[in-house]
């Protein structure tokens, strides 16, 4: 089966390199490139970082655009920092050397007020340069947001959602444990979180792509984050907690429409969790109540959706698009790819 599509991975953390690895075993797939800021992965062989026991001939590059320059790739996979700020340069260089993009950036799933300008930018110039630019992920991307609206397509009516994902972080890895402050005190945790260190990102753009795609106009959103606390000591195989201790979140985001509160998605991420899952409530006509039992797997979903996006990424416009605005993403399908690259020639 012959290699359609050239592929560079950017950032090589749990992530970057779980994607990269989907990669190498996707037929139609080729992965050209690497590039990671990280002193200990740029320069060495991208085979060995994956720990793969065997040499791909691919280096890892400190800069990206040298990655990019050697490995002519056709589109990039940016799996580096939540922050739309900091990622923002690196993208809008990408789509000006004519490469699609498709990136894990929570802040660039879905717009909001506060990064209106920026969502801009990058759509202008990738409509400029004929080349999509597309965010997802499991969350933001599907599990709060692209899920609940797909339900909505059996409803007459829909007045409220609600949605509640919760995470038992004990077997997960141990920067996404650091990263909603598990292990800290709680003097610790609090100055974290008036730091902004301690939160997911997400809520707020999963809220914002639900309203947009039904037409509610928002009042307001509001945002609240507490710790969660253990009971008892917690053993995981990265971390120790202590009784009294933060062993995670529980993020919650409530919008309101008209004075009435028609949209809440909690989170609650944390080790220790009782009964994992994901659940929806559409309040509608006719009511739809789901439940994924256990949860959707950060991890490996995120690298799958990443992957499984890219030939509904080719067959989507130009421009800075939302998991909402492409083709219905499904299971990778390399006559799919095929169709897509075919069409996007003419």
């Amino acid at each position: 089966m012959a290699d359609l599509l050239r592929v560079v991975q950017c950032g090589l953390g749990p992530i970057g390199q779980a994607v990269a690895r989907l990669v190498l075993d996707t037929p139609g797939l080729k992965l050209v490139g690497a590039a990671d800021v990280d002193g200990e992965k740029a320069g060495r062989d991208l085979g060995t970082v994956l720990g793969l026991g065997r040499r791909l001939r691919v280096k890892v590059e400190a800069d990206a655009a040298r990655a990019v320059r050697k490995g002519r790739p056709r589109v990039a996979v940016v799996s580096t920092v939540s922050s739309l700020r900091e990622v923002k340069p690196l993208i809008l260089d990408l789509v000006k050397r004519g490469v699609h993009v498709v990136t894990t950036c929570e802040e660039l799933a879905s717009p909001t007020p506060a990064h209106q300008a920026s969502f801009r930018e990058i759509d202008r110039a990738a409509r400029k340069k004929r080349v999509s630019v597309l965010s997802t992920g499991v969350n933001p991307g599907f599990s709060m947001d692209l899920l609940p609206l797909m339900l909505t397509a059996l409803c007459v009516e829909v007045k409220r959602i609600s949605v509640t994902r919760v995470v038992d972080l004990a077997t997960r890895r141990l920067s996404l444990k650091r990263k909603v402050g598990a292990g800290l005190n709680l003097q610790q945790f609090r100055r974290a979180l008036a730091d902004g260190v301690v939160r997911h990102i997400g809520l707020l753009e999963s809220a914002h792509m639900i309203a947009s795609a039904l037409g509610w106009s928002l009042d307001r959103v509001e945002e609240t984050i507490e710790p969660a606390t253990a009971p008892r000591d917690l053993d995981t195989e990265h971390l120790r907690i202590p009784a009294g201790a933060v062993s995670g979140i529980k993020q919650h985001a409530r919008a309101y429409r008209k004075g009435e509160l028609i949209l809440s998605l909690d989170l609650q991420m944390y080790v220790g969790a009782e009964s994992p899952r994901d659940h929806i409530l559409v309040d509608g006509t006719p009511p739809i109540d789901l439940t994924i039992a256990g949860g959707v797997a950060g991890d490996v979903a995120t690298a799958a959706i990443v992957v499984n996006s890219l030939p509904r990424l080719f067959a989507a416009p130009p421009g800075l698009l939302t998991m909402r605005e492409v083709p219905a993403v499904t299971r990778f399908n390399f006559e799919d790819l095929a169709a897509a690259l075919k069409k996007r020639k003419k």
